[in-house]
């Protein structure tokens, strides 16, 4: 018979307080004799409807060794937990539901990946936030955000999963084939500004300091600067960027440019703007050679609205916050 729970416990007290027998209240509650018997025994010694408490296995683990299990954990998150079962001599599942029962629970989860920040990235990182900090949506209004992205031909996430039964691991018709080389990838080009986009261009081979100059700067950020001025151009400092060919040419059409902080890409909104990008080509289906991954990319660059676009830009302010609370280290953006 099923054991009661506490709705149904007090339910047989109260039966039992207005004068129904034993074997009555058993028959309604679907229960044993014995079980509304012990119920009100329990209750008339103790004044509780609750179980008394088991003997049961011992814990493996006392107070303390919680308490410096989970500062071992807190003090170096990429301990396994493997690694403290060894110690302590107990299962690892333990020490996973030790970490898992703290008032802030400790889980296991995938690790963020980010850029190696030095010393001198950090302080400059944080310098950048202090700078521009005051800077309201009208200041980063005025720049360009620019940057270079490449995007390959065939896509994996790593999520891809086959239903099969044992064996079938190798049979054509559960195999994911995948060129070993991706298939090739796509270089390109991109800015934005307040809620406008300049046209998307698609890097000719490797993108060298002249080539930055003939392919992007030249044919098509001059332009959009003189249709948009005033304008500042943000880009990082790839060698293409800061090459003395560039700087002239930047000179010479009297384009300003903003101080850039190296490691810095989680400063740049149109980050944001490539994994949309991306979204949507993948969303087109499976791209057959490099030219319809082009085409795609431009295609669906232009169809991306300027209130994306906006929304990105508008957060700087938000950026620089996260930045400085985080003393130039690494932020979810």
């Amino acid at each position: 018979m099923p054991k009661l729970n506490e709705t149904d416990r007090i339910r047989g007290l109260a039966l039992l307080a207005s004068g129904h027998s034993v074997t009555d209240v058993a028959q309604t509650l679907n229960c044993n004799r014995k079980t509304i018997n012990s119920l009100r025994d329990r209750f008339q010694a103790t004044g509780s409807i609750k179980d008394r408490a088991r003997s049961g296995r011992p814990k493996a683990t006392n107070a303390r060794t919680d308490r410096a299990m989970t500062l071992a954990h807190v003090r170096n998150p990429f301990k396994t937990a493997m690694s403290t079962a060894r110690e302590y001599g107990i299962s690892y599942k333990t020490v996973q539901k030790r970490l898992r029962n703290n008032p802030r629970p400790i889980r296991p989860r995938r690790a963020y990946i980010g850029q190696k920040l030095l010393p001198r990235h950090r302080r400059a990182r944080l310098l950048f936030s202090r700078r521009h900090l005051r800077w309201n949506r009208a200041h980063w209004a005025r720049v360009v955000f620019s940057d270079e992205s490449r995007f390959k031909l065939s896509h994996s996430d790593g999520r891809v999963r086959v239903y099969r039964r044992k064996g079938e691991r190798y049979d054509d018709r559960c195999v994911l084939e995948r060129d070993r080389f991706g298939g090739g990838s796509v270089m390109v080009w991109g800015g934005i500004m307040g809620g406008r986009k300049t046209d998307l261009v698609v890097v000719n081979g490797n993108l060298n300091a002249q080539g930055y100059v003939d392919q992007i700067l030249r044919p098509v950020l001059v332009p959009f600067i003189a249709q948009n001025a005033p304008a500042v151009l943000m880009h990082d400092n790839a060698r293409p960027h800061v090459a003395r060919i560039t700087q002239q040419f930047l000179q010479r059409h009297a384009i300003d440019t903003l101080q850039w902080p190296a490691m810095s890409p989680d400063m740049n909104p149109i980050e944001h703007l490539w994994d949309e990008l991306g979204r949507r080509v993948r969303a087109r289906g499976e791209m057959h050679n490099l030219q319809q991954l082009s085409d795609a990319l431009v295609e669906e660059w232009q169809r991306i609205p300027n209130a994306v676009v906006l929304k990105y830009v508008r957060s700087m302010r938000q950026r620089l916050l996260t930045l400085q609370r985080r003393r130039g280290g690494h932020t979810r953006y």
